[in-house]
């Protein structure tokens, strides 16, 4: 391969000896060309994986090259802009070093400002705002690859893996504040930027009814620091963060399609109660011949906003929740003959998942049972739980309609959330950069990432006017 050249003669020195300027776009080109002449030459004796590892760095390289030069092309030259109502004038030109999806590249690139008393005081770089470079630093791919990594691993585990598969090199510290910025962008309008991927989904065609739940799990947080309180005695609370999901099921039953959402503690589950309640409304306006099913466990602020706040559905209690609880009773019953326990549950469990009415049998034999057993508390809890939810477990009756009867894709949900990435041992949170990970953990697991990143992308981009034949008088 042959490199292209830039020759350019400077009329003071000998015409004789002309100055040459390699790109470094051109230089890449030449160093991959040389590399496989010499390969022809080596004739196989070097290991393929050599050979592999080695062009990898070199095309690497090239289109670190590439990418500077295209970066170039955002950047301005006159003296005056304008950004938004705000005008700057050129200040001065600086070396910049950015993280793009194939290596860091460095760029002298102009930087403007304004006075204060004419605008807002801030220096900018039409660059970065042209070419949409995420918190001064990132370029959209390269901030996407590492958001889609962050959601799945921690910082460290990121770095290490950027720099196994490519020449990514950005910090720990990097890593660790990205989730947190973009979540500041995306959180105070997270509830409309839901709005808008929902109405931009289609339905599954087959889809005969939709199943919403919603499930709490535990997360660790940091204490809010207190002038008052040492460091060392600051212990990490254990509050309770929340998943919904929203899952579509074909006319035999079987699950098409869910969408999750993972959130941060907040009091009494506020946003994600609005983001369900919006995304059922909106599924029942584009498709109002689902049938709406509410799935949850027994938790009573969960069928309060089912009873207040959402459309009118068929509501299950969690099957499996249920046996749980008819188990335990039974146990309670019968603690000396565990397997006439056994046998008693597979029997009730069985009715009460079955029979139509089957619910009504088991509530009189558990209150049979509380007869026998008075002073039993635990008999007694269960007989209180399967009377509160008795128009719940319409068991036999939602089988035969194939709808669902478990809530176990909520608490799948909390566990590949919230378990699987802010669980880890000895993790504790604080509440933007823990949503900031579970805010795109959950837009990957629906299948809503690459939307959602156009989104959250537009806000580092912005228009600049170019203002020419102004003279820059600041000095």
């Amino acid at each position: 391969m042959r490199a292209l050249h830039i020759v350019k003669e400077n009329p003071s020195e000998n015409s004789e000896s002309p100055v040459i300027f390699e790109s470094k776009l051109e230089a890449a080109y030449l160093k991959l060309g040389e590399y496989l002449e010499r390969v022809k030459e080596s004739k196989g004796q070097i290991g393929f994986e050599a050979h592999e590892a080695a062009v990898t760095r070199l095309v690497y390289t090239l289109g670190q090259a590439a990418l500077s030069d295209i970066l170039t092309h955002y950047d301005t030259k006159t003296d005056v802009i304008s950004v938004g109502d705000q005008t700057y004038r050129r200040k001065h030109k600086a070396i910049k070093t950015y993280q793009t999806s194939l290596g860091p590249v460095e760029i002298n690139r102009q930087v403007y400002a304004n006075r204060k008393k004419d605008g807002d005081g801030r220096a900018i770089c039409p660059l970065e705002l042209q070419a949409g470079i995420i918190e001064g630093y990132w370029t959209p791919m390269a901030a996407k690859n590492a958001m889609w990594g962050l959601a799945h691993l921690t910082a460290q585990e990121v770095e290490d893996m950027l720099l196994q598969f490519g020449k990514m090199n950005p910090s720990r510290s990097s890593l660790d504040r990205l989730p947190k910025a973009l979540n500041q962008h995306w959180e105070p309008l997270t509830i409309a930027y839901h709005d808008e991927l929902t109405a931009s989904e289609s339905i599954p065609k087959n889809a005969r009814s939709i199943a919403v739940s919603l499930d709490g799990v535990m997360v660790g947080m940091k204490p809010q620091k207190s002038e008052t309180e040492k460091p060392a005695s600051m212990k990490t609370e254990w509050k309770e963060a929340s998943c919904g999901t929203v899952s579509f099921f074909d006319a035999d039953g079987e699950r098409l399609s869910t969408i999750q959402y993972g959130r941060m503690p907040e009091h009494k589950k506020i946003t994600l109660k609005t983001i369900l309640r919006k995304h059922t409304e909106a599924a029942l306006k584009q498709r109002p011949d689902l049938k709406l099913v509410h799935l949850a466990d027994g938790a009573q602020d969960n069928w309060t906003f089912f009873d207040e706040d959402m459309p009118l559905g068929f509501q299950l209690a969690d099957f499996y929740h249920a046996s749980e609880h008819l188990k335990a009773a039974l146990d309670a019953a019968y603690p000396k003959n565990a397997g006439k326990s056994r046998l008693k549950f597979e029997h009730y469990k069985t009715v009460l998942r079955d029979e139509l009415g089957g619910i009504n049998k088991v509530l009189r034999a558990l209150r049979h049972l509380r007869t026998q057993h008075k002073g039993n508390a635990i008999i007694a809890a269960n007989v209180t739980y399967f009377t509160n939810n008795q128009h719940r477990m319409k068991y036999a009756e939602a089988k035969n309609n194939n709808y669902p009867i478990g809530s176990g894709i909520v608490e799948a949900s909390c566990k590949t959330l919230v378990g699987q990435r802010l669980k880890r041992s000895g993790m504790s949170w604080q509440r933007n950069g823990g949503q900031g990970i579970l805010t795109f953990r959950s837009l990957i697991k629906s299948q809503r990432f690459d939307k959602a990143w156009g989104i959250i992308a537009a806000h580092y981009k912005q228009t600049v006017i170019e203002h020419k034949n102004v003279i820059n008088l600041v000095v």
